[in-house]
């Protein structure tokens, strides 16, 4: 259902004997010669197997965004590749696949399920909209985004995306209830029962549910990602920053959240302004009346009854769950090290240990199981999105075997004495967001940023003149899906809706907002990492 290019069976298919349709064709002619014109002029003369490596990555990115094969498979591509052009071994490359960020997911993911099998999401989005009466659909996309961005300084960016999105996703099947009844009732009026939805109004109505739908989710990812811009621990790429043992001292918490605010706040209104142009301008649907709320909270008491213990426990094992990510950097990690003072605990075994509890906890709606069960799991896990997470960190093991890394941190080097300071801002904000598009944000700052310290110290100057930008750039997540970890959830999840999201949903209006932000973000950098930071001394 994340992949409707490849499974929506009724469409044209004139290529591959029917498999394929045009568009999937003219993905996998452009990944294929990208692969082989890379491997073949090989522009990178120091490092010979970091070509091997640009031609598996753009053969991926091809792939990826014509949908070829299913998004999942094409992340198992650089296990099979990367050996085979000698750059890693299979045990290396099998190695990015299952990791602490993974179990992170896994932790976040298992809260998530059991919300949903006790439907508070469900009844809280019910409850809000019964408060607030008709929303209209910009007050709500910006209502769900400015919730997102503000909670996501404070938690994680990834488990803001978790929690909310299942409650947008019942606030839409609502909607979509909704239009659907009215058209039923209008055919009905009509004396045309068996003809419901037959209309151009009845179409009309239901596809603008749906386009909003996916402007809400967009929403819900994009702005989780500009929020999490703003602090340390509001992205998992930040942490490698903060790991920097020669700049623990200046980077604290509050100099990040002064210098990042701006920039985070510029690139939130630039989503909200790219999705309301393009999902709500032009839609006739209007929002949820009242008494359709009304008569869906009661359909939800027949089904489920009143709000129950389980509810209160599941809500309170996911307030436990973000409480301790929030206070893991200063309340929990310094106190669990080793002799020479290295943690032994980051945010995986935080979101695991809580999501322990929902075997053990007795339900009382469900007498003699526990609050979540294995069925669940594996029915409503979607273990695919594993697969693409695993398949950018490959890409980014790929890239660090085959020396390409090596070889942009050399190149951001020789630059340093022949830009200005704003220049370069934007030639590292370029490179790091083309490249966190394709192999996750995560990624291209493990790797990354430990060469462009390196870097900074070879020319000679302050290593937070390269380290903020890049550090910055690796959170602009817009394009693709495997850019963060929380447009691969709102991609998983959206198949829960009646069309679920693409990824050229998010290449089309990520775009702009790409283009946009490296422009404004390489200014707005340099303006605050002087004023904050001193990056020019």
């Amino acid at each position: 259902a994340t992949m409707p290019m490849t499974f929506d069976v009724e469409a044209d298919r004139p290529c591959c004997c029917g498999l394929w349709k045009l568009q999937q064709m003219l993905g996998f002619i452009a990944g294929i010669l990208s692969l082989a014109a890379l491997v073949v002029i090989r522009p990178v003369q120091t490092y010979p197997q970091a070509n091997d490596m640009l031609g598996i990555t753009a053969l991926c990115a091809c792939f990826w965004v014509f949908e070829v094969i299913p998004v999942y498979m094409t992340a198992l591509f650089p296990v099979v590749l990367m050996p085979l052009f000698k750059i890693t071994s299979s045990e290396i490359a099998a190695q990015a696949y299952w990791n602490w960020i993974s179990l992170l997911v896994v932790g976040m993911f298992l809260v998530d399920i059991a919300l949903e099998e006790v439907h508070l999401p469900r009844r809280l989005a019910l409850k809000f909209l019964l408060k607030t009466g008709v929303v209209h659909p910009a007050a709500l996309l910006a209502c769900f985004m400015g919730m997102c961005w503000v909670l996501s300084m404070l938690l994680n960016s990834i488990a803001v995306t978790l929690v909310i999105t299942p409650f947008a996703i019942g606030l839409l099947n609502a909607a979509d209830e909704q239009v659907r009844d009215a058209e039923a009732a209008e055919a009905v009026e009509a004396g045309e029962p068996g003809e419901q939805g037959s209309g151009a109004g009845s179409r009309r109505n239901v596809k603008d549910v749906q386009k909003f739908s996916d402007g809400l989710l967009l929403g819900i990812a994009f702005s989780a990602t500009c929020g999490g811009m703003a602090t340390l621990t509001g992205a998992i790429p930040h942490y490698f920053l903060a790991g920097e043992s020669n700049l623990a001292a200046h980077v604290t918490w509050s100099k990040w959240f002064v210098f990042a605010l701006p920039v985070s706040l510029v690139s939130v209104m630039l989503a909200f302004a790219a999705l309301c142009t393009r999902y709500v301008k032009s839609l006739k649907f209007r929002g949820i009346s009242h008494e359709t709320l009304e008569a869906e909270y009661s359909d939800l008491l027949n089904e489920v009854g009143p709000f129950s213990r389980d509810e209160l426990l599941v809500g309170l094992i996911q307030i436990t769950q973000v409480v301790l990510l929030i206070i893991r950097p200063f309340a929990i990690s310094p106190f669990v090290t080793t002799k020479y003072d290295e943690n032994l605990v980051n945010d995986a075994t935080l979101a695991c240990a809580p999501a322990l509890l929902l075997f053990f906890l007795p339900s009382q709606v469900r007498p003699g199981q526990a609050l979540l069960t294995w069925p669940a799991v594996h029915e409503k896990f979607d273990f695919g999105l594993l697969l693409l997470i695993g398949g950018s960190l490959a890409i980014n093991s790929g890239f660090t075997q085959s020396g390409l890394d090596v070889a942009m941190g050399n190149a951001f080097a020789q630059l340093v004495p022949h830009m200005s300071s704003l220049g370069l801002n934007f030639v590292i904000i370029l490179c790091v967001t083309v490249c966190g598009q394709i192999f996750s944000g995560i990624g291209i700052a493990a790797t990354l940023l430990p060469v462009v310290s390196s870097a900074a110290l070879e020319a000679v100057v302050n290593p937070l003149l390269l380290l903020l930008p890049a550090t910055i750039a690796s959170s602009f997540a817009f394009l693709f899906p495997t850019a963060t970890p929380s447009n691969v959830v709102v991609l998983a999840k959206s198949q829960d809706l009646a069309r679920s999201l693409r990824f050229r949903d998010f290449f089309l209006n990520g775009l702009p907002i790409t283009v946009v932000i490296i422009i404004v973000g390489a200014l707005l950098t340099d303006i605050m990492g002087s004023l904050v930071f001193d990056s020019h001394s």
